[in-house]
């Protein structure tokens, strides 16, 4: 009995112990915390801080950058191509690199979003280093840390990523300095590491070679090259098909959380899955709702297709849209940003479910024209993230609606409010989650008595409202 006792307290702490070691945040209303988790792993680094970054607006990382720089700590970050162009980055590069920092600009666009510490701490996140990250959108941040096997892998993991991409990346060269240093790695094979929990990239599409000391490319800092698997027509889909196994082998339930999604296979995979008995759910962004099949977003063929089996006609699909833009713009947005999937959840037994997270959106661009990754996370030790990704699911299933699961009436009246009784409003300051067949019907309520908004809708997406009685769209930029 004793015994017993003993194995029981033991197990107990592990799984307590486990939870302290990979725990999650979400935007907005985690915002500020989950950054300022980044913030102070930063500047209590000892060794080095390396990250990813593809939008930089945010304040608190450059200065939590600085502040590790003046202890010594080694930085270096490699940067999306487009956004090293812009004069307020160049400004940034300039400073962190007097103050010792590395900076390059990854081979193709930069979309993965993680920072890594000391060997010891990886933050991988949807969310860009934004203020709309931090306090608009829908983002989830999973931190991990070495107390672990399982973080202890995924650390190795992401130190092997960030080498290949630094590697394969161009100096940024502020104060005549010279290259930055090459990165070791052990082996140039560039292939996931299976466990409980795995990191899966679309650098993984490519395979990995090294320049000579004597090429232009190396002289640029770029010590590797990559060259796609397959050849650009028959590239190799690893993240996709890494999605597409844990899609095929559900037995319960299917729940996406999207931001963009583009791969018909994936699509048609969800429907299989409806079909031999798996509830599926998609929670997606404004961007994903379309009145017609169009062959790319596959958020309208999900429901088209699901309407198709047999039973559903008449039933309504179960999509809810974040909706907060007759037609978004990037200046109004108020995103579903993430980009996750939770499969087979059992409140009961969660030691089957499996979580995928990452900076992958459902894309052809993500797995071939970008740095994105995904990660695969199964057990119950990494239990505390599936039941806070599950609350997160369920919170944006539910925006905005009532107890009876009805669109709350103050929230869909700011859609059908005139401003001075003449004018209808484009973007909204709340957003709320609607089913397709609600979307539908806002629009032909708003359509009614706001003659030809839709009609020129996309190329005043910019503007602020639309006058009823004039037909025409006013508040847009100069």
């Amino acid at each position: 009995m004793k015994f017993l006792f003993i194995i029981l307290l033991t197990f107990l702490s592990l799984t307590s112990n486990a939870d302290t070691k990979f725990y999650s945040k979400f935007s907005p209303n985690q915002g500020d915390e989950a950054f300022e988790i980044i913030y102070e792993k930063v500047k209590s680094s000892k060794n080095f801080v390396y990250a990813t970054i593809y939008s930089w607006s945010d304040k608190g990382i450059t200065d939590s950058f600085k502040e590790a720089l003046e202890k010594g700590v080694e930085v270096k970050i490699v940067l999306h191509p487009s956004l090293a162009k812009k004069a307020s980055i160049q400004k940034i590069a300039k400073e962190l690199e007097e103050l010792g920092a590395d900076l390059k600009i990854a081979k193709m666009n930069m979309h993965e979003k993680f920072v890594l510490i000391d060997d010891n701490f990886v933050v991988n996140s949807s969310a860009n280093m934004s203020g709309g990250a931090k306090t608009k959108y829908s983002e989830n941040f999973i931190y991990h840390s070495n107390e672990s096997i399982e973080g202890k892998a995924l650390l190795v993991q992401f130190k092997k990523e960030f080498i290949i991409l630094w590697n394969s990346a161009k100096d940024i060269f502020t104060k005549g300095e010279t290259i930055a240093e090459k990165l070791p790695l052990e082996t140039l094979q560039n292939l996931p590491e299976s466990s409980d929990v795995t990191l899966y990239s679309s650098s993984m599409n490519f395979k990995v070679t090294e320049n000579k000391v004597t090429s232009s490319a190396y002289k640029q800092g770029k010590y590797y090259t990559l060259s796609r698997n397959g050849g650009v027509k028959n590239q190799t889909w690893l993240v996709r098909d890494a999605i597409l196994k844990n899609i095929k082998a559900a037995k319960m339930n299917i729940y996406l959380s999207l931001n963009h999604f583009n791969i018909r296979d994936i699509s048609d995979a969800l429907i299989d899955a409806v079909k031999r008995g798996v509830e599926v759910k998609l929670a997606v962004d404004n961007q994903e709702f379309k009145t017609r099949i169009n062959n790319k977003e596959m958020t309208p063929q999900f429901v088209s297709d699901w309407k198709k089996i047999e039973g559903n006609s008449k039933k309504t699909a179960p999509v809810r849209v974040k909706y907060y833009s007759h037609l978004p713009s990037p200046r109004y947005w108020l995103l579903n940003h993430h980009k996750f999937i939770l499969i087979d959840y059992d409140q009961e037994n969660l030691d089957g479910t499996t979580l995928i997270s990452g900076s992958y959106n459902l894309s052809k661009t993500a797995e071939h024209n970008q740095f994105d990754n995904m990660v695969v996370y199964k057990t119950i030790r990494n239990e505390r993230i599936f039941k806070s990704f599950m609350k997160e699911f369920n919170s944006l299933w539910s925006w905005n609606r009532d107890s009876k699961d009805l669109p709350k009436e103050e929230f869909i009246n700011q859609f059908t409010d005139l401003k001075d009784d003449t004018s209808v409003s484009l973007h909204m300051k709340e957003a709320i989650s609607l089913n397709w067949d609600e979307v539908l019907k806002l629009r032909r309520k708003v359509s009614s008595f706001a003659k030809g908004i839709f009609k020129g809708l996309y190329s005043h997406k910019d503007c602020l409202y639309y006058d009823i009685k004039k037909q025409a769209f006013w508040g847009c930029p100069r």
